[in-house]
């Protein structure tokens, strides 16, 4: 077959995605839940660039871990601003702009020109000759105002740190000058101003907007939202929806979140399935964290090895998200029997299962209330796929057995 036709073939196959560009890291929803308070908290700070354009210039640190919405923030919010701006005859135009991408004061500083002017060199100046005409050429000129974003800046603050100092007073040499450049600035954390020399600390006396990591619940409401624009309607389990949050919660990282969904997705087309099972949410896990070390595996004594498997064949007969410490139990004792191995009692069992969340390799935990019965239930939950596992762990109890 050739590659045309491999192309075509593929093509032609059946998709869980209705538009899986939904997912990319690049899209901004128009809907971010869970931080509309930070977009209103930015409407507080940046609304004066509105009421009164010009009069000062503004500010922001948004500061977050991975995954916690900060360029989305910025983005959504940049868009909103833009637009009210135009309705007003305002020329304000928000530029977002990826310090990994552009490295230095020179190319950001080329980069804002660019949004002007998208023909202007790349090379032939230098900072300060940059700067003067951004300000007189483009800026003043134009009668324009700029809300720069500088996404993942910490490097470049602290590399080039009068850079900020420069972008914000520009103009400031001219007579009745206008403030035209207010800034976001987006950083993992404050670490960046211990570096600072005291002269250049005050530039960053700015409002700081603190995002917190979104706990499970707040990404499995994210997820929902994504899977409404990204996939056919019925195509994710909302156990699958479950268990990715469950993945992500410790991190609180819904980019990861949104990942592993876009892998999982790819999955059950490959499986020419229409529904995104638990599985294969699984399998995104272990593509995206690779490698089930050998020596973790080594330190698990016999009777661990065999929990894992009888978690693995459960999950393998109910296609569901998680097993209950009792379906555990009654796996295990059929398991023992099957390889002629006395079983041991639920506290013994409970302590095993412990020490295997401990190591958060292979399992995890979660106590919760279960709609079909009283009291507080401990939820199971792989971190691989069931059909690994299974594998691996019979063939190390087999092992096992022949050296006893």
């Amino acid at each position: 077959m050739s590659v045309k036709n491999i192309l075509e073939e593929e093509l032609s196959q059946p998709t869980v995605f209705r538009d899986e560009t939904k997912l990319s890291i690049d899209y901004t929803p128009l809907q971010l839940p869970h931080r509309e308070e930070e977009i209103r908290t930015l409407a507080r700070l940046f609304r004066i660039l509105i009421e009164n354009p010009g009069g000062t210039s503004k500010k922001v640190i948004i500061m977050g871990s991975t995954g916690t919405g900060k360029t989305a923030v910025s983005k959504r919010f940049g868009t909103m601003i833009q637009d009210v701006a135009k309705k007003k005859n305002i020329y304000l135009r928000y530029i977002h702009i990826n310090c990994r991408q552009c490295k230095t004061g020179f190319m950001i500083i080329n980069r804002i020109i660019q949004h002007f002017n998208p023909k202007f060199p790349r090379r032939g100046f230098n900072v300060a000759e940059l700067l003067h005409i951004l300000s007189n050429e483009i800026l003043i000129k134009r009668n324009a105002y700029i809300l720069l974003c500088l996404d993942d800046a910490d490097q470049i603050i602290t590399s080039e740190p009068s850079l900020l100092y420069h972008l914000t007073r520009i103009g400031d040499d001219s007579l009745n000058s206008k403030q035209r450049l207010s800034l976001i600035t987006i950083v993992k954390n404050d670490s960046f101003r211990k570096t600072l020399d005291p002269s250049i600390q005050s530039t960053f006396q700015s409002s700081i907007i603190h995002l917190e990591k979104y706990s499970s619940s707040q990404l499995r409401d994210i997820l929902k939202a994504r899977i409404k624009e990204a996939f056919f309607d019925g195509t994710v389990l909302n156990e699958t929806i479950n268990l990715i949050s469950d993945f992500c919660e410790e991190s609180g990282d819904a980019r990861y979140a949104l990942e592993l969904l876009w892998l999982a997705g790819k999955y059950a087309d490959e499986a020419k399935t229409f529904q995104i099972s638990p599985e294969f949410a699984r399998k995104a896990k272990a593509n995206l964290d690779p490698g089930i070390k050998k020596e973790i595996i080594r330190d698990l004594n016999l009777h661990q090895k065999l929990l894992l498997l009888a978690i693995a064949r459960r999950l393998k007969k109910t296609e569901k998200a998680y097993v209950t410490m009792g379906e555990c139990q009654a796996s295990y004792q059929i398991i023992c029997e099957e390889y002629g191995i006395k079983s041991r009692g639920y506290t013994t069992i409970w302590e095993y299962i412990k020490e295997l969340a401990n190591i958060s390799t292979f399992l995890n935990t979660k106590v919760t209330r279960l709609e079909d019965r009283p009291g507080q239930t401990t939820l199971l939950r792989l971190n691989v796929p069931f059909e690994i596992l299974e594998q691996i762990m019979e063939n190390e109890i087999m092992n096992e057995i022949v050296v006893l």
